[in-house]
């Protein structure tokens, strides 16, 4: 294979393979026979003059050779559809865009975006990913990575979406059982990511109120927290357009008027130094105006 278009070729196919952590897989998602992907996966390791992968009997695993290219394989690839998107005559976006969302968002606001994103663009599809935890961008061949929190990489462009403003709720019944009790005192449900024993919230003037608490419910996942709150079971800090409804119908009560705990960003984190195609740059585009719309970014 000699000529730049089957080299291309040669790094989609290594890419799946890498992704998918199969030769089968790979095959699959290319339309073609595990044999053929073999073939590729020999003849470009031949022309670089290195292993790139490990196979066993249930998966395939990268080699350091094969990591380090897959690095620079999916940034040539990105930058070859943005040189198809710039002389394409079809304006239409099309394709597929790879998205890494947090869970709560990505399951609730974040994805109605997607669904209109998509039928807006009929041609596109979304891998959509739910995660919480910090991810490696380069090892996971995602477009762009929506995040709640700081994005710690600094090989990344970070654009903030919004700030998520945090109030401390509870439930009527919770409330009147415990009333009279200090804030600090009160049973506590808290998410591991953000809380943990230490809880923090600010007045009207920023004055921060610092305490900590035993848990009566620690978790790592937010439904959690939620229904247990629900149940009655105590106080959590949570985000108003999680809870607006429930705020709205009377289910649960802000427990702390004139306090707030602090402000989350959103943010949306793309890789660095990369023509990246029209059609991630629409998506980001279109997820930003929603964020304005339903989260207003705020100071």
């Amino acid at each position: 294979m000699s000529t730049r278009f089957d080299r291309l070729a040669l790094l989609e196919t290594f890419v799946r393979i890498a992704e998918r952590q199969s030769l089968s897989g790979a095959a699959r998602d290319l339309g073609t026979s595990q044999p053929s992907v073999s073939r590729q996966l020999a003849a470009l390791e031949s022309r670089l003059g290195v292993v790139l992968v490990r196979r066993t009997t249930h998966d395939v695993t990268l080699t350091p050779d094969g990591s380090a290219l897959l690095v620079d394989a999916r940034r040539m690839l990105g930058e070859w559809e943005a040189i198809e998107d710039r002389h394409s005559k079809d304006d239409a976006p099309k394709g597929t865009i790879r998205v890494i969302a947090p869970v709560a968002l990505g399951q609730g606001l974040f994805v109605k975006a997607a669904a209109k994103f998509m039928k807006d663009n009929p041609n596109i599809t979304i891998d959509w990913r739910l995660r919480d935890d910090a991810i490696r961008f380069a090892e996971e061949g995602c477009d762009c990575w929506l995040k709640i929190g700081p994005v710690l990489d600094d090989t990344l462009v970070v654009r903030e979406l919004a700030r998520v403003e945090r109030l401390v709720v509870g439930t009527p019944e919770c409330l009147a059982r415990h009333a009279g009790i200090d804030l600090e005192a009160m049973p506590w449900l808290t998410l591991g990511p953000f809380e943990g024993n230490r809880i923090e919230l600010f007045d009207r003037n920023e004055t921060p109120l610092l305490f900590s608490v035993t848990p009566k419910m620690a978790s790592d996942n937010i439904f959690a927290i939620y229904e247990a709150a629900m149940q009655g079971v105590g106080i959590a800090i949570m985000p108003r357009w999680f809870v607006a409804s429930d705020l709205e119908d009377g289910m649960l009560i802000d427990a702390a008027p004139d306090l707030r705990a602090a402000r989350l960003p959103v943010n949306l984190a793309l890789a660095s130094g990369t023509k990246r195609p029209a059609r991630v740059e629409q998506f980001c585009n279109a997820v930003h105006d929603w964020c304005d719309v339903h989260l207003r970014v705020s100071a």
